[in-house]
């Protein structure tokens, strides 16, 4: 469709081509209407909230700034730049620009709103929620609200109160993804499996695209067909998955079962007979497929009948043994790895132990320390911690049967440690993980693993001093 040739048209078919979700029109369009009027603060505007949309967020930043120069009153401009710097990870920035809105219109509804997802990115889980009932207040309850109201609840380990409102606002939108893939993560801290799984589905609706396609497996006979497993999400998350594996191929005994999964597991998971491994990225032929972390949910997997024996075991490797030492050998993992940039890596950030607090653990003495983590030791770690040669999981799980314990973040370790039924301290942030539930001392899905939880979302004061103090006594036995 032609543009019109008039500004005014520009800037009326660049707004209709967003309305539909067609971005990349909409900024041709209001590109035609700047080219006239190059101070047209709400076509820079528009213009940046498309850019925002479409995620290219360095030249939406530069239209907001252009369009706040010309129209510094403007609510709009702020709140929304502010979503753009929240995005940005630039949280104190966001969380002002916000305020200033919020000082001059008491009422701005969005405001409330953006401030409570701030709020929530900066642990301050009590201001956010008060930020989300604010907006409730002014406009009443929406899907939208509901699922931010219930995720800071979840992060606050408020279980009951995040249920409650996720299931509000599923009686309002019963078929919204988000909602239901919201309140899976309530229920499954809250231990009530049976109810999550079929929630968690909803993944593949909200935040996950998946890698294939076809008929779905859904636990019934295979017989002769094919089926293909398929790694979805974190390296943890496929070692977890993987005690299902030996099930599966009992159960099936004639069955062809395929597992599309990240090459660093094919050494360690060739100890399971009868799968037949394949790169992450294949496209086999098979009759019915599942991904990995809906195998819980097919096999009715509650807390009651979940498999927790040692499932996975070191396998011959090239890496050289470690030197004999009489000293205790502690695997160590700071570092819950890295995950995009900005806001998209701020929960990876938050697992993470910053190495200049986890070196006063590495000072200990009578204690060799390994890193079981990839990457160059940070400066922090030098001179206190070993790094041996890891190329794949297979040289982990060697070390690791090396080791008397593990001591490490939540992170793919964790789940192949507990896995291998070793010795795992693992430090846990105050907001837990769904797998981990909302309190207690030990993993349910690994009875070997020790949990040691944050008091106080985002310190690890505490943490590290006590498990410190248990490592001495560790070491004095």
């Amino acid at each position: 469709m032609a543009l019109k040739a008039k500004g005014v048209g520009d800037f009326e078919e660049g707004n209709r081509r967003a309305e539909e979700g067609d971005w990349l029109g909409a900024i041709a369009a209001f590109d035609h209407c700047l080219a006239r009027q190059p101070d047209d603060w709400q076509a820079l505007a528009n213009r940046a909230n498309a850019r925002l949309r479409l995620e290219d967020n360095a030249r939406a930043l530069d239209d907001y700034l252009a369009a706040a120069a010309l129209n510094p009153a403007s609510a709009s401009i702020k709140n929304n730049l502010a979503v753009l710097l929240k995005d940005l990870g630039e949280l104190a920035l966001a969380g002002d620009l916000l305020s200033e809105v919020l000082a001059l219109e008491p009422a701005h509804r969005d405001a409330w709103s953006n401030l409570g997802v701030v709020r929530q990115h900066q642990l301050r889980y009590q201001d956010a929620i008060a930020c989300f009932l604010k907006a409730i207040e002014l406009g009443g309850a929406t899907a939208g609200l509901c699922n931010n109201l219930g995720n800071v609840c979840t992060s606050a380990l408020l279980l009951d109160d995040a249920i409650s409102v996720l299931q509000g606002g599923l009686e309002m939108a019963p078929d919204d993804a988000n909602l239901q893939f919201s309140l899976s993560i309530a229920l499954l801290l809250a231990g009530r499996y049976a109810e999550a799984w079929p929630l968690y589905e909803a993944r593949w609706r909200s935040i996950l695209q998946p890698l294939h396609a076809g008929p779905r497996w859904n636990g019934e006979a295979l017989e002769e067909r094919t089926l293909l497993l398929w790694s979805e999400q974190g390296l943890g998350d496929s070692l977890q998955m993987a005690r299902f594996l030996p099930r599966l191929r009992a159960e099936h005994p004639r069955a062809r079962i395929l597992l599309a999964c990240p090459e660093t597991f094919h050494r360690l998971f060739s100890q399971f007979d009868g799968i037949e491994l394949l790169p992450v990225e294949a496209e086999p032929a098979y009759d019915c497929q599942l991904p990995l972390m809906s195998l819980p949910g097919v096999l009715q997997i509650t807390l009651e009948t979940l498999p927790t024996a040692v499932y996975l075991r070191a396998v011959e490797t090239p890496a050289q043994p470690l030197p004999e030492s009489s000293r205790l050998r502690v695997g160590v993992v700071w570092e819950s790895g890295r995950w995009g940039v900005g806001i998209a890596d701020a929960w990876r950030q938050h697992k993470s132990v910053p190495p200049e607090k986890f070196a006063e653990l590495c000072r200990i003495p009578d204690v060799d320390y390994f890193a079981l983590q990839p990457g160059a030791l940070p400066a922090e770690l030098e001179g206190l911690v070993s790094q041996p040669s890891i190329g794949d999981f297979a040289d982990t799980a060697a070390l690791l049967e090396q080791m008397d314990l593990l001591i490490c973040v939540d992170t793919a370790v964790l789940h192949l440690a507990g896995a291998m039924g070793k010795p795992v301290w693992a430090l846990l942030r105050a907001e837990s993980a769904p797998f981990f539930l909302a309190q207690g001392e030990r993993a349910p899905w690994y009875p070997a693993v020790r949990l040691w939880r944050q008091p106080v979302p985002g310190s690890w004061e505490t943490v590290l001093l006590d498990v410190a103090k248990a490592l001495r006594n560790e070491r004095a036995i």
